[in-house]
């Protein structure tokens, strides 16, 4: 038996927070309406403006819109089978969008009307093809014989799927093709980014051409957004686009100025001369000073195309501060800024950058963004960084055997220090806790990334899922309540909690041991039968103390009765809990602080029988 510390340490391990975790984009998105086909070109009677679904779509294969608006709705039928478009078009864009599928169906978003990312029911797939949920379809060429007309489709690099019936996102930030003054296509479309459910499963992936079904066979600067709607049903919700056109913001007149030394604040340096000043070979740090403590002094004119509001980022190692027209912009902290939004003219403004370095190796990257323009540096990378190799990985894999790996587990918002990572050669994983219980967080592909804990020194020791994964709440797994309907869940362990270690069963698997107050806990978890999803099984014995105990199955903002009552919806419809038909305990639907609670309150009565139930998502 593995033990733990019998009262473990409580310690606040707060997150920390480079001047990357601020750098999103500032420019908010433009909303698609939702609430009519206003946006879109005329379709036949197969796309439905709805308030949300009725029926089971995890089971039917048929979508079924309820009344109101917010949600578009594709259920193809004989006669009706209209792909959809929109009514305006596109070149470089950036685009999020809610989609739901039922069992089965296959639908895709094709940008320009020509090249699709697949929209299909992918769940538990783990051998994936271009043709699986988030792959970049294949080009298709009849002429090049049988069997090999599909060429350049790419797979997804995981499969991020969600089950059919529960709402997914898809995030793809997406280049048009290029062209001269004669219409000579210079560069291809490229998907520079895409990302299913949170997990980046492409990026920099160049198309030569249309894929497989487009709209046009030809390619162009600018092309309608199309969604399928003759193969599969489908239901979509929350579009925002972001649309660009080729413009940057320039930068003339670039002048430096370099201040040797450790400077406490920004602008102490001023009343100097100093070392060197000019014109820099280019708008770089390492044109100017390659490493030590300094403060660098960049001015010049950014020369804006068009009237609009302006968000500028800088990421660096030191303290750095951007004006424009003396006012300013991205403001400073300790270490690295903060960004910042500014409405500017067209035209040249003046700017001024101010970068002090006092510790590490320096770096400094200036990006902005605007009305019609897509993010871009101003700065310009050294060559030696470019194209450098993406941070390395140690993958952990269980092969043929289940692997508990201990690790500081990433949590928001501190990271948990006491947990338990347990992969499986069925590919679904979890992270435990054992200050609190609780499932931290569930992924299925690949296991963990080791890197943190074992290459160099490791100082962080954390182990990072590989897989897409699903986060839940992280609170104890067991409460003591004193108001038992309405009583609050606790954040944080309760203090008679004592984690036990954990025991391995003859397959590999832990079973956690745990006491709370007089009731003893036995948690096992396990892959379901198919491999898509887990399925825990908890016992209590002992003694019940004076204020009600209860077992926590779920916490969201809503959970809902799946039909036929085989379990519940939790959230907005981002995982399932899958209840036995013969179980012998009831779970209570509990509600505070504007969230539900599924709980099981621990009786007498109850208190040996055991609590089992599956998490399909």
């Amino acid at each position: 038996m593995v033990r733990l510390p019998r009262r473990l340490c409580f310690s606040v391990a707060l997150v920390a927070f480079s001047a990357r975790a601020f750098a999103q984009p500032l420019l908010a998105p433009v909303s698609v309406r939702m609430d009519s086909l206003a946006e879109f070109r005329p379709v036949a009677a197969n796309w439905q403006v709805g308030g949300g679904l009725g029926g089971d779509p995890r089971r039917e294969k048929n979508l079924t819109p309820i009344a109101g608006t917010g949600v578009l709705v594709n259920t193809p039928r004989d006669g009706a089978r209209d792909n959809l478009f929109s009514a305006w078009e596109h070149g470089d864009i950036e685009l999020d969008v809610d989609f739901l599928l039922p069992p089965g169906s296959n639908s895709g978003v094709y940008l320009q009307g020509r090249y699709e990312v697949q929209l299909f029911d992918s769940w538990g797939v783990r051998t994936l093809k271009a043709g699986d949920c988030g792959g970049i379809y294949q080009r298709w060429d009849r002429a090049r014989g049988k069997g090999q007309e599909g060429y350049e489709g790419h797979a997804p690099r995981a499969n991020a799927c969600r089950a059919p019936g529960l709402w997914q996102h898809l995030q793809v930030t997406f280049e048009a093709p290029r062209f001269d003054a004669a219409g000579k296509k210079t560069k291809n479309a490229r998907f520079v980014r895409v990302a299913l459910n949170g997990f980046v499963i492409h990026e920099n992936v160049e198309v030569t051409g249309p894929t497989r079904s487009p709209a046009f066979e030809d390619e162009r600067a600018m092309g309608p957004l199309m969604i399928q709607g003759d193969h599969g049903s489908l239901a979509l919700r929350a579009l925002t686009v972001k649309r660009f056109g080729p413009e940057r913001i320039g930068v003339e007149d670039l002048r430096y100025k370099l201040y040797p030394g450790e400077f406490k604040r920004l602008g102490d340096y001023d009343a100097q001369a100093p070392k060197s000043e000019g014109v820099p070979a280019r708008f770089a740090h390492t044109a100017v000073e390659k490493s030590g403590k300094f403060a660098l002094v960049f001015t010049g004119s950014l020369v804006v195309p068009r009237d609009g509001r302006y968000a500028f980022t800088i990421e660096s190692t030191g303290e750095v501060r951007l004006l424009i027209d003396d006012r300013p912009v991205v403001l400073p902290l300790e270490k690295g800024s903060h960004p910042g939004a500014v409405e500017l003219t067209a035209g040249r403004h003046a700017f001024r950058l101010d970068l002090v370095q006092r510790a590490g190796r320096p770096a400094l990257e200036l990006s902005a963004e605007g009305p019609g323009l897509a993010a871009h540096a101003l700065t310009v990378r050294d060559e030696k960084s470019r194209g450098s190799a993406p941070p390395r990985q140690v993958l952990v894999e269980p092969k043929d055997r289940v692997i508990a790996q201990r690790s500081f587990v990433p949590f928001e918002p501190r990271k948990r220090l006491y947990a338990l990572n347990v992969g499986t050669p069925a590919g679904v994983h979890f992270s435990y806790d054992f200050e609190t219980g609780a499932v931290l967080r569930a992924w299925r592909g690949a296991f963990l990334d080791a890197a943190e804990m074992w290459d160099a020194r490791g100082n962080n020791q954390v182990g990072k899922p590989v897989g897409p994964a699903l986060t839940l709440p992280g609170k104890p797994i067991v409460a003591l309540i004193e108001f038992a309907q309405n009583g609050g869940w606790p954040d944080q362990p309760e203090a008679l909690w004592s984690s036990q270690g954990y025991t391995l069963e003859p397959d590999g698997l832990p079973v956690f041991s745990s006491t709370l107050a007089g009731i003893k806990l036995r948690d096992r978890i396990a892959p379901t039968a198919d491999g898509r999803g887990l399925t825990r099984t908890l016992e209590a014995q002992g003694k019940l103390p004076d204020w009600s105990a209860w077992v926590l199955l779920a916490e969201a903002e809503t959970i809902t009765s799946q039909p036929g009552g085989a379990g519940w919806i939790v959230g907005d419809r981002e995982w399932y809990l899958d209840w036995p038909a013969d179980a012998r305990v009831v779970p209570v639907l509990r509600s505070h602080g504007g969230r539900q609670q599924l709980a099981v309150p621990l009786k007498r009565t109850t208190l040996e029988l055991p609590i089992r139930y599956s998490m399909i998502w």
